[in-house]
């Protein structure tokens, strides 16, 4: 008898052990590990997903019989079984290569300041509109949402913007999916790509406290237009390229990666953090903040044309369910994906525009003014088709 619960014993371990599936997502065209890629599950009860680490590892505890790996900046794929590699193809080509000297040209940053003098009125000079297509997706251990809204957009000039003024939206169209109809619709990714893109972080703080190099690599017809590679000497997880037009002092991409140093010391109040981690145990273990954005040029003024946020943490922190005495850390990830494509068109909008509020948020409470609140209250109000996700 004894033999028989020792042999049980053993294959419920050795099914469990291989129930840890284990896989790398891979980049088909560049050869590189992709990292922060969800991979999940549609069940009965919601979903189930992991992700991928900065080696591009993920572990699939969970059973599946269609496994969805996706990831901003790639086509998602769909497994039946899960392979030794995933291979994923980027939506846009990459350049494989960057070279740099060592040396930091003087004019880089002469040009760049020349840039801020300058933007007020090469950027966004006047009011207009624009088409939009708004697309979100968050993904985290147990739940999925994602929202679809296109429509017409009010776009203020930088000048109104410092003047308090807003981004407006009118939709034509709201799709969210969710496992069921109890969601809303979000519009809060929307918000910190236009207020707080990696343009928008452009500022004298900003080029003091970095090193630029010329990609000598990247090349184009016009030998105005440069690639320039940027890091914090402070962050090692602070980096990005800026391409820009060298004749007129224009900004015409920006990509910016930060991770888990950089963001806990500028987005983390540290008094807070601390309050937080000795209350629940909170610790993050990665979190990795994307952004990209590129303009297009109209007469002699530049508009932002495609805006892209991604946004992933993995942090860990005690189980609510158990007792101070029974202390222990469960690990969590999150994952928020989302891009804004904009088209300048004269059409202007019939209906009623809704507020993307510049949200500002104090380290304990949260201010809302009469008009953010009124606005909010619209929102939740807004029309909307569900589906169920996918």
């Amino acid at each position: 008898m004894r033999f028989f619960r020792i042999l049980s014993v053993c294959l419920f371990f050795t099914v469990s052990c291989a129930a840890q599936e284990r896989c790398v997502v891979w980049d088909k065209v560049n050869g590189t590990p992709v990292s922060h890629a969800s991979l999940y599950t549609i069940n009965g009860k919601g979903v189930l997903a992991t992700s991928s680490d900065s080696n591009g590892v993920a572990v699939v505890r969970f059973p599946f019989k269609r496994l969805t790996i996706s990831h901003l900046s790639y086509r998602s794929v769909v497994l039946r079984s899960l392979t030794d590699t995933v291979f994923l193809e980027p939506k846009v080509q990459f350049l494989s290569e960057v070279t740099v000297r060592d040396e930091e040209p003087e004019w880089i940053k002469e040009k760049l300041m020349r840039f801020l003098k300058v933007r007020s009125r090469l950027y966004q000079p006047a009011d207009s509109y624009a088409a939009y297509d708004y697309d979100k997706r968050n993904i985290g251990d147990s739940a999925a949402y994602a929202f679809r809204s296109r429509g017409i957009m009010y776009v203020p000039s930088l000048r109104n913007l410092d003047r308090d003024s807003m981004y407006q939206v009118c939709p034509e169209s709201n799709v969210v999916s969710y496992k069921d109809t109890t969601a809303g619709v979000d519009f809060y990714d929307m918000q910190l790509m236009l207020y707080e893109n990696a343009a928008a972080s452009i500022d004298r703080k900003f080029v003091r406290r970095h090193v630029f190099r010329v990609n000598e690599t990247y090349g184009g017809a016009d030998r105005n237009i440069v690639q320039l590679v940027f890091w914090s000497p402070k962050y090692g997880d602070d980096r990005g390229t800026l391409t820009m037009d060298t004749a007129r002092c224009a900004v015409l991409e920006v990509s910016r990666s930060t991770g888990l140093r950089c963001n806990l010391d500028e987005k983390m109040n540290s008094l807070v953090l601390s309050v937080v981690r000795a209350a629940v145990g909170l610790r993050y273990e990665d979190w990795t903040i994307d952004t990209s954005i590129r303009f297009e040029r109209r007469g002699e003024a530049y508009y932002p044309s495609y805006v892209s946020y991604k946004y992933y943490e993995s942090r860990s922190s005690y189980d609510k369910l158990l007792t101070n005495s029974k202390k222990r850390l469960v690990a969590y990830f999150s994952t928020k994906e989302a891009t804004l494509s904009l088209m300048g068109t004269a059409e202007k909008p019939l209906r009623l525009l809704y507020d993307i509020p510049h949200e500002k948020h104090s380290a304990v409470i949260s201010i809302e003014s009469k008009r953010h609140q009124r606005n909010r209250v619209a929102m939740e109000k807004m029309p909307r088709t569900y589906r169920f996700f996918e």
